[in-house]
């Protein structure tokens, strides 16, 4: 059984190619026949009617040699028959013609037959022409010679039908390793890519199908690069933020064990192990909610409710935030009706608010507007913290990320909060966009498809 590409399709065009040539050889001989027949015809009774004309000056006794040559010039049988019927001249002693034809013919009229006689290549026509010598009248019958003529035209074609396969065969010996080349280079590669490297490209600069292919492995290659560093980035990450609390946990609660320690530091401690152990649970309900909106499975139930009063009601929940720093909390909140999922649109309240409460300073401000637009709601929460760097901008969705906490000094957080935000707002078919200026502050705009 052929298992290579590369053989198969050499053998492959092979088999076109022969079967191609034998349907022409067939069809050609065919139009070969017809063609060959119609000419000789015609070529014969042309060379009757010169025959004739030399034959009635010639002495009856130089016949045979005039027959002799014309039969030899014009690869044709050639015959006299005499008043009586009896063969006067021959170019062959086996080329005979019967009484009745010869009757036929020296009463005056023509004669002509399509025979197929096995002894030539082709069938051929068999013309008789009455030759009147004086007083003295003749048959004279002319049956072409396909022997060497068709032999020789039919190897001829043969012989091309052949020096075109053979070179056909061999253009496409190299045809194909130009073909098959790239597709092993594309399993090389893609054996490569199944062991873990996934820097492996083709670089095959090509505009056919194989080219489009070859690149199309390419951008998978990157893809997949990517996907793999951001996989071991999350890992990295996440074992880190699992690592810090379980170690202040571990820390802690090996400090505990002294009999000696002090009541109020002890109280101390164990508020630790309380917002660490928080802290944790925090981490990984976020992973899950991310895990499961990542699954394309989490449910998603669509409800018309109004939009304003769930943000008032986010504001209630979050007081005792704003209120122990003091913040001036201004809420523009007009009557906004919206079909979605309510549930998941809470979680992104409550996280961007919660940012605009973590990294804004005491007595600062907050303030959030929402407003109707033409088939669209948009909602902005503004706030006068510490802003974010512009070269920052751009990964604050990203997972993990988080801001400098030299700079902000903010409580530890899992940096999975904008992440989610995206990810809610993307499944709503609508836009999160950040605005900041260091020092300044930071306006969130989230914009989100309307019931209209």
């Amino acid at each position: 059984m052929i298992k290579s590409l590369y053989t198969r399709v050499v053998v492959a065009f092979i088999i076109a190619v022969m079967i191609g040539l034998v349907g022409s050889l067939l069809v050609t001989n065919r139009m070969f026949e017809k063609q060959m027949q119609d000419w000789m015809k015609e070529d014969t009774s042309r060379s009757a009617e010169n025959m004739m004309v030399i034959l009635r000056e010639a002495d009856p006794e130089r016949w045979g040699l005039i027959l002799q040559r014309f039969a030899d010039m014009k690869s044709s049988y050639i015959s006299i028959y005499d008043s009586s019927g009896k063969k006067q001249a021959s170019s062959s002693t086996s080329f005979t013609v019967s009484e009745d034809q010869v009757v036929q013919v020296l009463s005056g009229s023509s004669y002509q037959e399509f025979i197929d006689n096995r002894n030539h290549e082709l069938p051929a026509w068999l013309m008789g022409f009455p030759l009147k010598r004086g007083t003295e009248a003749f048959a004279l019958f002319i049956q072409p010679n396909y022997m060497t003529i068709s032999h020789s035209i039919k190897n001829s074609i043969q012989l091309n039908l052949l020096i075109v396969l053979v070179l056909g065969g061999l253009v496409m010996v190299v045809a194909a390793q130009y073909l098959v080349k790239p597709l092993n280079m594309l399993t090389k590669a893609t054996r490569e890519l199944a062991k873990g490297n996934f820097n492996v490209q083709m670089n095959l600069k090509r505009n056919d199908e194989i080219g489009i292919l070859t690149q199309s492995f390419d951008e998978m290659t990157k893809e997949l690069k990517q996907l793999e560093q951001m996989r071991q980035d999350f890992v990295s990450n996440v074992s880190h933020e699992i690592q810090s609390p379980l170690t202040s946990i571990i820390g802690f609660t090996k400090a505990l064990k002294s009999s000696t320690m002090p009541v109020a530091e002890r109280l101390y401690y164990l508020d630790i192990i309380q917002s660490e152990s928080e802290r944790l649970s925090r981490l990984s309900d976020n992973l899950l909610k991310l895990a499961s909106l990542e699954s394309k499975h989490h449910p998603f139930q669509k409800t018309t409710y109004r939009l304003d009063e769930q943000i008032r009601h986010v504001a209630v929940v979050c007081e005792p935030l704003w209120s122990a720093k003091r913040l001036h909390l201004e809420l523009n909140l007009p009557k906004t009706v919206i079909a979605a999922d309510e549930d998941l649109l809470n979680q992104v309240w409550i996280n961007l608010l919660g940012n605009s409460i973590k990294f804004t300073p005491e007595e600062g401000k907050i303030r959030i507007r929402a407003s109707a637009e033409v088939h669209q709601v948009k909602v902005t929460i503004t706030d006068t913290g510490i802003g974010i760097p512009e070269a920052e901008l751009s990964m604050i969705f990203h997972q993990f990320y988080k801001a400098d906490r030299s700079r902000t000094g903010a409580a530890e957080g899992s940096g999975l909060g904008l992440s989610l935000v995206r990810k809610i707002v993307s499944m709503h078919n609508g836009t999160v966009a950040v605005s900041s200026k260091e020092g300044e502050g930071t306006t969130v705009t989230v914009v989100l498809p309307s019931t209209d």
